[in-house]
């Protein structure tokens, strides 16, 4: 059982319980924060709000990823073209 925003939920399946009180407890900090910011009181609004939140910081942590992978690969590229080079 979690309980997010003031609402209790069982929570069923193999996951590990110490993870899922942990991404229980973001939630829940998500939803109060928006709820803080936005002035909504609507449930389903501020639950709206925090999945927004949420999405935005993944897909900002992907992009992130993502560029960080394509800098990886141009210098593999260039220290394999440097080595190609000093080897003939």
């Amino acid at each position: 059982m979690v309980n997010i925003y003031g609402e209790e939920y069982p929570i069923t399946g193999g996951g590990n319980p110490a993870h899922i009180s942990r991404i229980a407890k973001y939630v829940d900090a998500k939803m109060r924060e928006a709820a803080k910011d936005s002035r909504v009181v609507a449930r389903d609004k501020v639950a709206i709000l925090a999945a927004m939140s949420i999405a935005s910081e993944l897909h900002g942590e992907k992009e992130t990823r993502e560029h960080s992978g394509e800098q990886y690969d141009a210098r593999i590229d260039d220290i394999l073209a440097r080595l190609d080079k000093a080897l003939l």
